[in-house]
């Protein structure tokens, strides 16, 4: 994907989700780790696809609680008995944490799925899987995130768990314990890890005192005070129903939803009390940083770039260079210069990340020591080209027939949609975007494509933080 918002997790619904939380913990990029350790062929992934030729003609409606005015997008959907929820609390993640807080959000998030006053975690857990259930929490750098999945049969149990974890989270000293046991481990493997060490490296190098520049986990000084009434603080000063944005697709209507809402929500606090987060200054000429680590024979390297928020007008004409530039996986430029040509490295790339205080042009790239300098020359020189001379009408055309064809691939679940609808809000894109969106590609000329090249691919105008073994480049 050419843009990248959050990372979603769910914490037990199978080993392989268990492993993307410790990856989270660990602080790691899903991105990095999908390109480096898969062959990433979009064109093959979507010409194999049955979803490319869908079309959406249903627009969302927005639903509104008869009682406390709770608002939700909604995309109706009977084909499958399955009902999915997106909701977010703006401004309510890690980045508004109070100094002596850190790590306050994601400890609560860990948490809420540990019980309820009247059950344990093991007896939540179990009716979760009794009933089919997903309900999961995550902190976010700039937001709070849930969601809840249930087929209709169960979508009644379903409501009582969510509106009784949100309410009544359980919040027991032995579950504490074990959560801070398990994020005390996760700081230790953080200094183990490569690209861990690497990450935190970049966020602190790239906004050194500013809340994006704190280690994801919190600090463990921090952690290891919390107890169960900071928790709740938390939750009573953070998620509220004036911060509360909700996404749900399947099989319920907008009468049924009006009255969930309601009653799962509209027992929270009407306001929230969230400090403001500045928008961090980078200095984007800032000398690049080397860290001298053994990482297993790899050089490893991260970039970043000015960038565009999602509603600036430069937005989707980065958004077609980027593809043409990294983003588009073994065609994109970068990858053609320094895997496909010269075989130098298996994943090089770049994406357009959307936090709400600093958008970001990202990328990064791996190789062994001894091609290590001449990738990242490369680097260079194909970024200070393409922000000279821009794409060619051929590249554009490929590259806006492609994100116009593997739009509907984002919408393979009820889950996906529901998040869609979710970020349709928190992003004001208007209730008519899913059918407005592709016309918003197809509008983008050559011209404008090369205008944000010029502007965003300054010469040199990047930051890079590398780890690895430097003796010899």
């Amino acid at each position: 994907m050419p843009y990248r918002r959050r990372s979603k997790t769910s914490g037990f619904l199978s080993k392989t989700l268990k492993l993307v939380v410790l990856l989270a913990l660990l602080g790691l990029s899903g991105k990095y780790l999908y390109k480096q350790y898969i062959c990433f062929n979009p064109d093959k992934i979507l010409s194999e696809s049955v979803l490319k030729e869908k079309t959406f003609a249903v627009k969302p409606v927005e639903v509104v609680s008869p009682k406390y005015k709770i608002k939700a997008y909604l995309i109706e959907e009977k084909t499958a008995p399955i009902i999915s929820f997106s909701f977010m609390f703006k401004g309510a993640g890690r980045a508004s944490e109070d100094k002596d807080k850190q790590g306050i959000s994601g400890v609560t998030a860990a948490m809420l799925t540990e019980g309820t006053r009247n059950l344990t975690s093991q007896e939540f857990k179990e009716k979760l899987e009794n009933y089919a259930i997903g309900i999961s929490f995550s902190s976010g750098l700039d937001d709070f995130s849930g969601s809840m999945i249930t087929t209709s049969e169960h979508q009644e149990q379903a409501y009582a768990l969510l509106k009784d974890v949100l309410l009544h989270p359980r919040f027991a000293e032995e579950d504490l314990t074990r959560t801070k046991l398990q994020l005390q481990k996760a700081f230790l493997l953080q200094k183990e890890h490569p690209q861990s060490i690497l990450n935190l490296n970049f966020a602190e190098y790239l906004y050194q005192d500013h809340p994006y520049g704190r280690n994801p986990l919190g600090k463990w000084e921090d952690i290891s005070k919390f107890n169960a009434q900071d928790l709740m603080n938390f939750m009573q000063t953070h998620l509220s129903q004036n911060n509360l944005l909700i996404g749900v697709s399947g099989d319920i209507s907008a009468e049924s939803l009006g009255h969930v809402l309601d009653n799962v929500f509209g027992s929270l606090p009407k306001n929230t009390a969230i400090g403001f987060v500045r928008n961090p200054e980078i200095d984007f000429k800032m000398a690049d940083k080397n860290i001298d680590f053994a990482a297993g024979g790899q050089n490893i390297t991260r970039f970043a770039a000015k960038g565009v928020s999602r509603n600036d007008e430069d937005f989707y004409p980065l958004y077609v260079a980027n593809h043409i530039f990294g983003g588009s996986g073994l065609s994109s430029r970068l990858s053609k210069a320094a895997r496909e040509e010269k075989g130098l490295t298996y994943s090089i790339y770049s994406y357009m990340s959307l936090a709400d205080k600093s958008p970001l042009l990202q990328g990064g790239f791996s190789s062994t020591a001894d091609k290590y300098a001449e990738v990242k020359n490369i680097l260079q020189q194909v970024w200070n080209e393409f922000g000279q001379k821009g794409a060619s009408d051929e590249e554009v055309k490929n590259a806006k027939e492609y994100l116009l064809s593997s739009y509907n691939l984002r919408f393979a679940s009820v889950a996906n949609l529901s998040e869609i609808l979710l970020f349709m809000q928190k992003d004001n894109l208007g209730l008519d975007f899913l059918q407005k969106r592709n016309t918003y590609i197809q509008n983008i000329s050559t011209k404008k494509v090369n205008e944000a090249a010029k502007k965003y691919f300054t010469p040199n105008g990047y930051i890079s933080v590398n780890i690895g073994s430097f003796a010899k480049n």
